[in-house]
């Protein structure tokens, strides 16, 4: 890890721009919140809010003079013969009870004004020195906290009063020292470090805080989610302060603008990192000193171990063009330009052996039909043409990603000595004196802007400009990370670039449209609705092509199976296309895009308002096709208000696959008994479709990520959407997500709800706001306790291994997730005590973006009044 990704932090120096300077006034609640709407705004309240200390077992700082409880005479409610495991029992001086267990600690306080609160647990790491839940004694602070000794250690945990607004507070001082890196935002490990006592506590003044952040899978994606909680910070500030701020909230304004500016543009780079200039957005990109590059040899010829996916390296002279080794294919090919360099690919598993799986039921050997990796015969022919007899694609260099007595041949990106003409595997042999045989490149065809510039360490900026021989950039973008630039142009074009003497957002403002505009070409160029990568085809997720939805739909209906919910073909054999369930998602996607496109370039793009219109116009046209010839865009409001109905037919043809292709009914369903052939997840597995497909439970096949990317196209669409008509349709669809993510109490998705239905005053905004009462101030993902009598356990949901609890319960009684999770999953509870637990080095410090994005957005639209 090169120093600039390495970040450092004092917890006890607070920035004047961070002061709590409460706004004098609520005049903004207007502002933000639609023209008529009905629902009435939640008056926050400062709540307890619980902060730990750890102390180990032995540890000289324990106060000597605590009065160690050892007896459960206080616990006056309840009958003895239900208390065999209380160990400890203290009531306070406000008449809280905590009781102390073998499995844990229990806060009860009956004053509660909220029911579920009433019973609070708290066991585990995040409580309990090392996960230690056998309570061995307990004594009162006085102050409304308690202190809990194990056998490990001591725990102090206190629990002062804040707001919600000071709480965000803490989340924005850890993003810089932990969670950024180069504007990047995600979780990462971290240590801390307090030289000035021996026990471990967060918040303390002397506490430096040391974040790793390395490359993330979807750094486009979680980045944007938090710029867009940025700017919904600095749009809330700017107005609730008014037309003359104090100094203290001038400063305030001013960082959380430029915290929402730098976010923006970490986001914004990715679609200009790549250097191709035809709108190719990067999924994330690592500079060659840090560790996961593995460019330190000085060539692309070695393995890179440490990061899986799609990976180029640049290679660009300083003094103009640069021979590419490989050609150009011709999709990436440009008439008003010379390339200045190629990328070339790194030396991956992925790049090694992903061929993917099959896409279309309907069948067909080409290489089109894959999700993989693979190059198009379009590709593999252009690039045939540069390339020597014996050293051609697919005829001489190709790899069996097949069987070896049933082979079949791909051109990956990157074929060695080793893969070539045999059964694909993972070569990691490959060196400078053991050169891959091919190596797919693209070509570098403009340099990244220097609005950039301040985003990189000093030596990645040379004479001026961004050494692009330091940038190794991850291809294989997915439509998640579309779904979140998106959305993200959209709110920083309209809401963070609205100064017009602010030399800065201008530009942020022209190179939106143009990223925008060039993204939106990308995806409907010759109609193909996907964005094409270097392969010549599309990338494995980022498609939105009516095919890819609804091939072998015509097939199945006419299949009696159908009735039962069931999508086979005409011998019975499973006819769902791949993209079958991602119909509904991807059909909101691409509108979302296509409006945001018409939004943000219509000032410096007029001449493509008219084909991005009709495009967007085609998804309100009528029904959508189910087969040839398929018409890519058309009906897809339609296809986006089948959201359930898809569901319960791609669990039903699971259970009908699990179950011999025999119909899952009430009277036919049968389990398989546990054996020594039957793994028990299997297993569970298994009843979950069979229990789901009988009770038309479709909320047991949710695919969690997909609702937290459904999030952004319904923002974009309810937000610029004014025909009534077509807004109704648009909020029907999120009807659907919504009846499933009512449950989760999740304010990312309550707030969105409120805004789709400003009308409605019934919405449970309580429980939306409950959430972030309780969110824990330091998002560290701590193993918990799920061995609890207050909740049911349920099979795992169609796509998850562990059991689900019943209801979703409170954030800091549960695992730290991001909000693409199953919150009701038990994942990776399990844990024991450990005397050893190291609290100065963690596995990963989640960002707060789960609380900050909508709590800003809150305040902005008037949904939630914070306290005075």
């Amino acid at each position: 890890m090169s120093k600039a990704t390495t970040k450092k932090f004092v917890m006890g120096v607070v920035a004047a721009s961070l002061m709590f300077t409460l706004p004098v006034t609520q005049a903004f609640a207007s502002a933000g919140k639609p023209a008529g709407a009905q629902y009435s705004t939640v008056q926050l309240k400062a709540t307890p809010t619980k902060k730990m200390t750890y102390y180990k077992a032995g540890d000289s700082s324990i106060p000597s003079d605590i009065v160690w409880v050892t007896e459960k005479t206080d616990l006056v409610f309840l009958p003895t013969a239900v208390t065999d495991d209380v160990t400890s029992v203290v009531k306070d001086a406000d008449g809280v009870f905590w009781i102390g267990t073998e499995n844990g600690l229990q806060r009860v306080d009956f004053k509660e004004t909220d029911a579920r609160d009433i019973v609070q647990y708290l066991a585990g790491p995040r409580y309990l020195y090392g996960g230690d839940d056998h309570i061995t004694g307990l004594a009162s602070d006085n102050k409304g906290g308690i202190w809990a000794r194990t056998a490990t250690g001591v725990t102090h945990i206190e629990m002062p009063m804040k707001t919600l607004y000071e709480k965000s507070a803490v989340y924005e001082k850890l993003i810089a020292p932990v969670n950024d890196r180069f504007g990047m935002v995600t979780g990462t490990s971290f240590t801390f470090d307090d030289p000035e006592n021996t026990y471990t506590d967060y918040s303390s003044p002397s506490g430096i805080f040391t974040g790793h952040p390395s490359t993330s899978d979807n750094d486009g994606l979680w980045t944007s989610m938090y710029a867009l909680g940025e700017i919904f910070r600095y749009s809330t500030l700017k107005s609730e302060y008014g037309a003359a701020p104090t100094i203290a909230q001038a400063n305030e304004i001013k960082t959380a603008k430029d915290a929402a500016i730098r976010a923006t543009k970490a986001v914004l780079l990715l679609d200009y990192v790549s250097g191709r200039g035809n709108g190719y957005p990067a999924r994330s990109y690592m500079l060659t000193s840090e560790a996961g590059a593995i460019t330190n040899t000085g060539d692309d010829y070695g393995y890179q171990p440490y990061e899986k996916g799609f990976w180029f390296h640049h290679v660009v002279s300083v003094s103009g063009a640069v021979y590419n080794p490989n050609g150009i294919i011709p999709s990436l090919r440009r008439d008003d330009a010379t390339p200045i360099g190629y990328s070339i690919v790194r030396v991956t598993r992925d790049s090694l052996t992903k061929k993917g799986s099959t896409l279309f039921p309907s069948g067909g050997t080409d290489v089109m039909n894959y999700n993989g990796i693979a190059l198009s015969q379009a590709a593999i022919d252009a690039l045939n043409e540069t390339r020597p007899d014996g050293q051609k694609l697919g005829i001489d260099i190709k790899t069996n990603v097949g069987k070896a007595n049933k082979p079949v041949y791909q051109v990956l990106p990157v074929i060695t000595a080793a893969t070539n003409n045999n059964v694909t595997f993972e070569d990691t042999s490959t060196s400078s004196v053991n050169r891959p045989l091919f190596q797919l490149t693209a070509p570098v065809y403009e340099e990244i802007p220097t609005f950039f510039n301040d985003l990189f360490p000093a030596g990645v900026v040379v004479n001026g400009k961004i050494d692009m021989n330091q940038i190794v950039y991850k291809a294989d973008t997915s439509s998640d990370e579309i779904a979140g630039h998106s959305a993200l142009f959209f709110a920083a074009y309209k809401f963070l670039c609205d100064d017009p003497t602010d030399a800065v957002t201008n530009e942020m403002k022209s190179l939106i449209a143009k990223a925008s505009n060039r993204l939106t070409n990308l995806i409907l160029e010759d109609d193909h609705y996907y964005i094409e990568d270097a392969t010549g085809k599309s990338t494995q997720w980022s498609r939105w092509l009516s095919q890819y939805f609804n091939d072998s739909v015509s097939v199945m209906k006419q299949n009696s199976l159908w009735t039962l919910k069931i999508g086979a073909d005409e011998n019975g054999d499973d006819a769902l296309s791949y993209g079958y369930e991602d119909g509904p998602l991807n059909a909101l996607g691409v509108m979302g895009l296509l409006k945001t496109a018409m939004y943000v370039t219509a000032e410096e793009y007029p001449q493509d308002q008219a084909k991005f219109a009709a495009a967007y116009d085609l998804a309100f046209d009528g029904e959508y096709s189910t087969a040839q010839p398929f018409v890519n865009g058309k009906g897809y409001i339609q296809l986006a208000n089948e959201y359930i109905e898809r569901r319960l037919v791609r669990q039903a043809t699971n259970a009908y696959n699990n179950h011999d292709n025999i119909p899952v009914t009430r009277e036919t369903i049968v389990y398989p008994e546990i054996s020594k052939d039957i793994d028990e997840g299997d297993k569970l597995q298994m009843d979950s479709n069979a229990n789901a497909t009988v009770h038309q439970d479709w909320t047991q096949y949710i695919n969690y990520s997909d609702e937290e990317l459904g999030w952004f196209p319904v923002f974009q669409l309810i937000m610029l959407e004014k025909d009534p008509q077509r807004h109704k349709q648009i909020v029907d669809a999120f009807d659907q997500w919504y009846s499933n993510e009512v449950r989760e109490e999740n304010p990312f998705y309550t707030f969105l709800y409120q805004l789709a239905h400003p009308d409605y005053t019934n919405v449970d905004l309580t429980s939306a706001v409950r959430f972030l009462y309780r969110m824990p101030e330091y998002r560290i993902t701590f193993k918990s306790q799920y061995d609890r009598q207050d909740v049911f356990y349920i099979e795992p949901g169609d796509r998850d291994e562990y059991s689900q609890t019943n209801y979703a319960l409170p954030p800091d009684e549960r695992l730290i997730i991001k909000n693409n999770n199953n919150p009701f999953e038990t994942i990776e509870g399990e844990y024991s005590a450990n005397p050893n637990f190291n609290y100065e080095v963690q596995d990963e410090l989640e960002s707060a973006t789960v609380f900050t994005l909508p709590y800003w957005m809150g305040r902005y639209f008037g949904i939630i009044k914070e306290a005075q």
